[in-house]
């Protein structure tokens, strides 16, 4: 064969090279796609409770700086379901919790001595009750621990308007 003829026999051979490193390009950056998109089946999620999760946003005293159907502070957004149509997502829900989490913290301590400690499940519950308004209606008062109805009385150390 001639170099003509070997010239005219590489460039296709390189052309289908070139393609199929292309195509592999993409096969592998859709697998990884589907790999990074979709949970592991592993992954589990707590159930959420909205009816443990109003006892314990009285309880743990979330209520001293948010509130709820008219009850609790406003130190921080109320969580009335009214007002959560901007974290109806769980995750996003969390990540606003999260960047707010310096000042939380600061008013836990100066409030009630003490840092909140949550478990997934804690802030699972609480999540469906801030998105139930069924539950938040029947949320009064009478929920809250004396200790913490007091705080509110009193109003919460610092941050109060």
């Amino acid at each position: 064969m001639n170099s003509a003829g070997l010239s005219s026999f590489i460039r296709p051979l390189g052309v289908l090279v070139l393609l199929a490193t292309i195509g592999s390009a993409a096969a592998y950056n859709a697998a990884t796609a589907q790999e990074n998109t979709t949970p592991d089946a592993t992954t589990t999620y707590p159930a959420m409770d909205a009816e443990r999760g109003k006892a314990l946003f009285a309880e743990r005293g979330c209520v001293i700086c948010h509130s709820v159907n008219n009850v609790g502070s406003d130190v921080a957004v109320s969580l009335d379901v009214s007002n959560m149509n901007i974290a109806r997502e769980p995750f996003e829900f969390f990540a606003r919790m999260w960047r707010g989490a310096p000042q939380m913290i600061a008013l836990q301590q100066a409030d009630l001595g003490y840092q909140i400690d949550f478990s997934g499940q804690d802030i699972a519950d609480i999540f469906a009750f801030v998105q139930d308004g069924e539950m938040q209606e029947d949320f009064t008062e009478a929920d809250l621990p004396a200790h913490i109805k007091e705080i509110i009385d009193n109003g919460p150390a610092i941050g109060s308007k």
